[in-house]
């Protein structure tokens, strides 16, 4: 299902509906999912742009009447966040200067489709940042007032420093340290604070500290306390913010052997049990404090991504438990090349990761180069066989221009991957530094193609069940089959995330279906010989259903799985329909005369939807997610919804609401006269059909 920012708003003023819909299906092409309106006067622009909301306007200013000039004006003030691009026939230096000059986000040729395309997705992609950030401005005003409470109550001695002076101090702090407010203890330093014979290892401490990887680490000192005595403690330190300055945290903690064994404790689960490396769950979380001082305080880390090379074939020879010589004696190399502030771990099977402070490329290809040598000299005796393994390293440059751990560690599993590509001999037993062009297409594809081709032949596909709720007192039950791929230590990946993309082969998406067609068939015929009167909806792509032979194999797979023609409904989404109308025809005639039933999916995207519905069959319409999720955000969206739902009623078409996360929402669609609801709110997609529908 689509939600509201999946889907990509478009208002359009174009001379022509043909221009429009020209546009709407190239970005289509493109992979969006695109609801788009088209206006063609001043007053319907500022109707629309009060009554919706829009990702994108794309005006042609050489239109009859329409100044583009005061189309930006009212867009300005209304004071609307939303990108403007013109598409004139030709590009001119004047319009251009005059367009940027007043506001206008870039000024594109509309024949040059894929320079337009690229402007748009720039555009939106900048927007969405500019959205993400007003959003965390909010949650980071709310999660401060929550650390100030949280520091105030807190029994630990906190205080935050600055070039070595204190700038906060919480109330335990001052009690340990005899202070009566914080103004007393401004212009002291910590180092009044702690004992003669501790304050070098102390400043040794916090120098490293702030010119490495941010540690997140303790050390034991002499502390002088408020009455003059002195006391053994631990200090441990995390880089913090206060008053929108980089600091840094202290906290206090009287040494004991509880706190000691603690530490000790923490640091055993922080480790990977076979090569004493540290784990992926901690080599992230130290990934996310480098992160935040390159944002931060713009020191800079290098990470490299090491990968085993042809590791299954590898322990297909000589075992699971000889394979494990074959890390262990890699994580050797790789632990006794670290320096000492360096993070090295162990991230999965064949996979480790190497992190250390500075971020200089040709150092980090030196020390890389180094550990392949290294590797590239062992010789393993294992099993009356010698294995001599080598490695890929992936190496990328963690900058205040990367934006999350996970994203750093996935340039530097691309530029891994494309060791691979350019030793085509050895297939891997290099490295390569990550440059933006490896995270090509051509690399990604080819994985997901061969991910896809392999879990079909594993058969480790798997399929969710998400129920439908009739509000009108249908009875038997309904559900809408999900296919899922397994991701190794992640979230499955869903359907909508590759069925419909054009990067993954006809021929794949037709062997895919057909297997989902077997099992959900097969399911649900044990579903009903246990009395259950059930139907299911299952999901076609466009290669499907332009696949001539599919509605008699369709015939042989229901007679083999001894199910009703009625208790199976076929979906097919409004885009594929429109974008191969013969072919959508032709499918739906000839499964609805075997006595099956269709329904679209997405609906309600096109400039003018309803016309799909006298040109193409569908027993069932499920409209487009983003209606259902703006539903309530103004009057427009629920005028919107319901003269659609109008339509498609007028048409005896049986509708269905999608994304339904919450009460409110089925009260609002609840008075549009839907037939049924689907979404989180009734039950989010389960491994078996076990809704209890009696509690309808």
């Amino acid at each position: 299902m689509s939600s509201s920012r999946d889907t990509l708003h478009l208002l359009l003023l174009t001379k022509t509906q043909n221009d429009a819909e020209q546009l709407i299906s190239l970005l289509r092409n493109s992979g969006y999912a695109t609801r788009a309106q088209s206006v063609n006067s001043h007053e319907q622009f500022e109707e629309s742009l009060r009554s919706a909301r829009w990702d994108v306007i794309v005006v042609d200013p050489e239109l009859r009447d329409i100044k583009f000039t005061e189309l930006l004006n009212q867009v300005h003030r209304l004071n609307l966040d939303i990108p403007v691009i013109l598409v004139p026939e030709e590009l001119d230096g004047m319009l251009l200067e005059s367009a940027l000059i007043k506001g206008a986000a870039a000024v594109i040729p509309f024949e040059e489709s894929n320079s337009l395309v690229l402007t748009i997705q720039k555009e939106v992609k900048n927007l969405r940042t500019r959205q993400d950030i007003r959003i965390l401005q909010v949650r980071l005003r709310e999660a401060e007032k929550r650390c100030r409470t949280l520091l105030e109550s807190s029994r630990d001695p906190i205080a935050y420093i600055h070039d070595g002076m204190h700038v906060y101090a919480n109330q335990a702090y001052l009690e340990l340290f005899g202070y009566a407010t914080a103004e007393d203890l401004e212009g002291v330093t910590v180092l009044d604070m702690i004992a003669a014979d501790s304050q070098r290892d102390f400043k040794s401490f916090l120098k490293n500290h702030q010119s490495t990887i941010p540690e997140g680490q303790y050390i034991d000192i002499t502390s002088v306390l408020g009455d003059g005595s002195q006391c053994a403690v631990q200090v441990h330190f995390s880089d913090a913010t206060y008053s929108d300055e980089p600091c840094t945290q202290i906290q206090l903690t009287r040494k004991n052997n509880q706190e000691e064994l603690k530490v000790e404790l923490d640091e055993l689960r922080s480790r990977d049990s076979m090569t004493s490396l540290y784990n992926k769950e901690y080599f992230l979380e130290r990934m996310t404090r480098a992160l935040d001082q390159a944002v931060l305080e713009k020191q800079f880390s290098t990470l490299m991504y090491i990968s085993i090379d042809k590791f299954d074939e590898i322990t297909r020879q000589v075992g699971i438990k000889s394979a494990d010589e074959v890390v262990k004696a890699i994580s050797t190399c790789l632990a006794e090349q670290a320096e000492k502030y360096d993070i090295t771990a162990r991230i999965s099977d064949d996979v480790f990761a190497w992190m250390m402070p500075g971020g200089e490329p040709n150092i980090a290809r030196e020390l890389a180069s180094t550990l392949l040598s290294s590797v590239n000299q062992l010789m393993i005796d294992l099993e009356q066989r010698t294995i001599q393994p080598t490695i890929s390293i992936g190496i990328t440059m963690i900058t205040d221009n990367s934006t999350s751990p996970q994203e750093s560690l996935q340039q530097a599993h691309y530029a891994a991957e494309a060791v691979a590509t350019e030793n085509t001999e050895q297939q891997g037993n290099g490295l390569h530094i990550y440059m933006p062009e490896d995270q090509t297409e051509s690399i990604e594809v080819k994985a997901l193609q061969q991910e896809l081709s392999s879990a079909l032949r594993k058969n480790t596909l798997k399929l969710a069940f998400q129920p439908l709720i009739s509000l009108k007192g249908e009875e038997g039950e309904h559900y809408e089959v999900l296919l899922r791929l397994p991701q190794n230590g992640q979230s499955d990946l869903s359907a909508g995330d590759f069925i419909h993309s054009n990067d993954v082969s006809d021929e794949l998406k037709i062997k895919i279906d057909r297997w989902v067609i077997l099992h959900s068939t097969k399911l649900l015929a044990e579903h009903q010989r246990k009395g259950n009167d059930t139907r299911v909806f299952i999901n076609l792509s466009s290669a499907s259903f332009r696949d001539s032979g599919l509605p008699a194999w369709i015939q042989v797979a229901l007679k083999a799985a001894g199910l009703n023609h009625n208790s199976v409904i076929f979906q097919i989404t409004e885009e594929d329909a429109v974008r191969h109308t013969a072919p959508a025809k032709r499918f739906s005639y000839q499964i609805r005369a075997s006595g099956l039933s269709m329904a679209v999916n997405r609906f309600g995207c096109e400039l003018q939807p309803l016309k799909l519905l006298n040109t193409v069959e569908f027993d069932y319409v499920k409209f487009d997610g983003s209606y259902t999720q703006e539903l309530g955000s103004n009057a427009a969206s629920g005028k919107a919804l319901r003269t659609l739902l109008e339509g498609v009623h007028e048409k005896g078409k049986v509708s269905i609401a999608p994304f339904v996360e919450s009460a409110t929402s089925v009260s609002g669609i609840w008075q549009y006269g839907v037939h049924f609801i689907q979404g989180h709110y009734v039950q989010a997609p389960q491994n078996e059909m076990s809704y209890d529908f009696s509690e309808e």
